[in-house]
């Protein structure tokens, strides 16, 4: 994890971003190609990019972008439950994120979004990011082993063996792509 630790504080250098006291929350949704199978995932570190919590949960079947909105929810809901008041919200649909960091999701026709407004608006900062495939690489994995009963939120306080090996990757591949960050707070 010292590597993870100094990927991170390189990322925010190069940034110029001091996350410091901010957890930061990977999401992300999941429908298989034969459509028998849809969840949700999340992966909760601090500034250091050290595991906080995890999270999956077999959704019913719907569209991508409602099921990403969900685990917006969740991962939202999660953080405000532990107490967190500084959260980055990580996620691959652009969107998603477009939506709601324009001010559109407060008149969205989809209930999940006009949720992400609603626990915008509480006592804590959120700041949205567009996050490219190759650093959600734990977080997919995490959506796509969801086993549990339909509905179940089944937490990760400690990572998943199948995920260890992603954790060092996400923080390494994470310098190298052009995030955008979009701020809602």
């Amino acid at each position: 994890m010292l590597v993870a630790a100094v990927m991170n504080l390189l990322h925010r250098l190069l940034l110029g971003q001091s996350l410091v006291g901010w957890v930061k929350i990977n999401v992300d949704g999941f429908v298989s190609k034969n459509n028998t199978k849809a969840a949700i995932g999340g992966a909760v570190r601090n500034s250091d990019g050290e595991w906080l919590t995890g999270f999956n949960i077999v959704t019913g079947m719907d569209e991508i972008f409602r099921i990403e909105a969900r685990a917006i929810v969740e991962g939202m809901k999660l953080a405000w439950l532990k107490g967190y008041k500084q959260v980055e919200i990580n996620c691959g649909n652009v969107m998603l994120i477009d939506t709601i960091c324009n001010g559109f999701a407060s008149i969205s026709n989809i209930a999940e979004v006009r949720l992400i407004h609603k626990w915008c608006n509480k006592n804590w900062k959120v700041k949205f990011r567009h996050v490219l495939r190759g650093s959600n690489k734990v977080v997919d994995c995490l959506t796509k082993a969801a086993i549990g009963k339909l509905n179940q939120v089944v937490l990760f306080p400690i990572p998943p063996q199948y995920v260890i090996w992603l954790l060092e990757e996400d923080t390494h591949d994470s310098l190298y792509e052009g995030n955008i960050v979009f701020i809602r707070s």
